[in-house]
């Protein structure tokens, strides 16, 4: 396959375009998603209806303590209303969303190719694998390099017949523990990026700093510029900050990309936990900013399901912008900081390195 020259620039769904145009960037976002893959119905008689319901006022409650168990919540399809949601981004100055759904969460590059022209912000859209329980059966036997070459297909010539070509390799999922058939999607995304120079996006595993870390060793093994690779959901997932050391000092983007998810605890993945606000989100930010990881951090929301759009209660794309940014900087984070995590980090992520020279 002839690949085109894309080092230096910002590949989205409408062209290729210059990384100074991106300006304030969202890294990990999703504007049209289907995440049925974790719907759960209840196990209570009395339940099962609201499991069904439409997302609404009246329901909306119970749907921010059980996200996973509406399954309303965890699919939105309506690209106008997208349009709207992301205009709310646009009006408060931001004007790049990276919308990292990818195959196993309904990507829709018409849809995205859409709204950008709607909106004229720069979409930027995934590649790859999701979690492994949305992995087509046949991946199973796939090589490595069959793999990698779906993925470096969707960044050189499209997804499919749409032309629409992808701009990041990701999200790719990991579970807890580890799927065969994600390592073998991780180990192909650092090949496809040695051919196409794109960043690597990951969802790493839940609530284990070890497998972070093991997750970061793959790549590293597998040959992943780890200097153009970011490790999402550090925050949602409860990794410690010696953890996020770690994973930045191997050179990877830490992404704090919940802002927004606004619950004290839930009841996920078989297990009770904590979860942090965005007050504990702003102090960890300013920690690692403290400790000299100011260039490795990203922020994001991570806009998934329907219940954190405004439409429907939440706080949507404009949150950071809007909220956490006065917060950000009563907290003692500069301007020129706040800057670097929204222009700088992703312009410097989103361009495509040059090529190790594989055709």
């Amino acid at each position: 396959m002839k690949h085109p020259d894309l080092a230096g620039k910002v590949q989205t769904v409408l062209g290729l375009i210059d990384p100074e145009s991106l300006g304030i960037t969202l890294p990990h976002e999703h504007l049209l998603c289907d995440l049925a893959a974790y719907f759960m119905e209840p196990a209570e008689a009395g339940r099962k209806g609201i499991a069904y319901q439409p997302v609404s006022l009246e329901n909306l409650g119970w749907i921010r303590r059980q996200y996973f168990k509406n399954r309303d919540n965890l699919q939105f399809y309506d690209k106008d209303l997208a349009v709207k949601e992301a205009l709310l981004f646009k009006y408060a100055g931001g004007n790049t969303i990276v919308e990292v759904s990818n195959t196993g969460l309904g990507r829709d590059p018409q849809g995205l190719a859409y709204i950008a022209r709607a909106t004229g912000l720069n979409i930027i859209m995934g590649s790859g694998y999701y979690i492994g329980q949305t992995h087509p059966t046949e991946l199973a036997n796939k090589t490595l390099e069959a793999i990698a070459e779906d993925i470096v297909q969707d960044i050189i010539v499209g997804v499919g017949d749409s032309g629409i070509r992808s701009g990041i390799i990701g999200e790719i999922g990991c579970s807890a523990p580890l799927m065969e058939t994600e390592r073998k999607v991780l180990q192909a995304a650092a090949i496809a990026q040695q051919h196409t120079g794109a960043a690597i996006n990951v969802h790493p595993s839940p609530f284990s700093d070890d497998l972070a870390l093991e997750i970061v060793k793959i790549l590293r093994d597998a040959g992943a510029d780890l200097n153009h690779t970011v490790i999402s959901h550090v925050d949602q997932w409860g990794y410690s900050l010696s953890t996020r050391r770690k994973i930045a000092d191997a050179g990877c983007y830490i992404e704090h990309d919940c802002f927004g998810f606004q619950a004290d605890f839930e009841f996920s993945f078989g297990k009770w936990r904590n979860l942090p606000s965005d007050a504990q989100r702003v102090d960890d930010v300013k920690k690692l900013i403290d400790d000299g990881y100011l260039n490795h951090l990203l922020l994001s929301s991570d806009n998934c399901t329907k219940y954190r759009l405004v439409a429907y209660g939440g706080w949507g794309y404009a949150h950071i912008i809007e909220n956490i940014l006065p917060f950000m900087r009563a907290k003692g984070i500069t301007n020129e900081q706040i800057h670097t995590m929204l222009v700088e980090n992703p312009k410097r992520l989103l361009q495509f390195n040059a090529r190790y020279g594989l055709d």
